[in-house]
């Protein structure tokens, strides 16, 4: 599998892009057309995490600036009916944090709203994505509470929770993870403190 590839960005053609590597190899990318606005010059360094689709007719390989949003991308095409190509599409019209957000509310007409997908598939998207996508954001605020470089203290697993559950909700508003992560490690636990306070306060650590 190939994770990701670093190399000279060389030219793009349409929704694809060329990366020649140091062994002098060139590959042949397809990227979102939003990623695509956001590359460097040609002749300057670039990198893209991929995903290498192999099929009987040939191989594709898809890029993406963002590793979350190749995270998104792989799980969007475990959907039945989804392949690759429209994926990429979905991914690009919506972004990953609004998709997220879209199916954790479960607003079918929201995803409706991306090209290719209509309203039964919204629903096929929100009914097999939304258990993965919660799962995804448990992960996350269990690795950031872990990982969290001077914490106070050791806290119970209710504290820990009131973070899990209104990091959730944050991104189901659509603030990005690592903001809302951010927003939620600021507040300051207090006894009594309920699910409504823990989402109050970090919105308000949010402006």
């Amino acid at each position: 599998m190939i994770a990701y590839i670093k190399g000279v960005f060389a030219e793009a053609d349409g929704n694809a892009v060329m990366i020649e590597t140091a062994g002098g190899i060139a590959y042949e990318v397809a990227v979102m057309p939003t990623d695509l606005e956001k590359l460097p010059a040609e002749g300057e360094e670039l990198k893209l995490y991929t995903y290498l689709q192999v099929k009987e007719d040939g191989v594709a390989l898809y890029g993406f600036l963002s590793k979350a949003d190749l995270t998104i991308f792989k799980l969007l095409i475990t959907v039945s009916g989804i392949g690759p190509k429209l994926g990429l599409g979905i991914l690009s019209s919506i972004g990953a944090d609004e998709l997220r957000a879209a199916v954790l509310s479960e607003d079918a007409d929201r995803l409706a709203a991306a090209p290719g997908i209509g309203k039964k598939t919204a629903g096929r998207l929100v009914i097999e994505l939304k258990d993965k996508i919660m799962a995804l954001n448990l992960a996350f605020a269990e690795a950031f509470t872990e990982n969290a470089a001077t914490p106070k203290k050791s806290e119970s697993e209710e504290a820990k929770k009131l973070r899990e559950n209104a990091l959730q909700v944050l991104v189901a508003l659509g603030y990005a993870e690592k903001e809302a992560a951010r927003a939620v490690k600021e507040v300051e636990m207090t006894e009594g403190m309920t699910d409504d306070d823990m989402v109050r306060l970090s919105l308000r650590q949010l402006g």
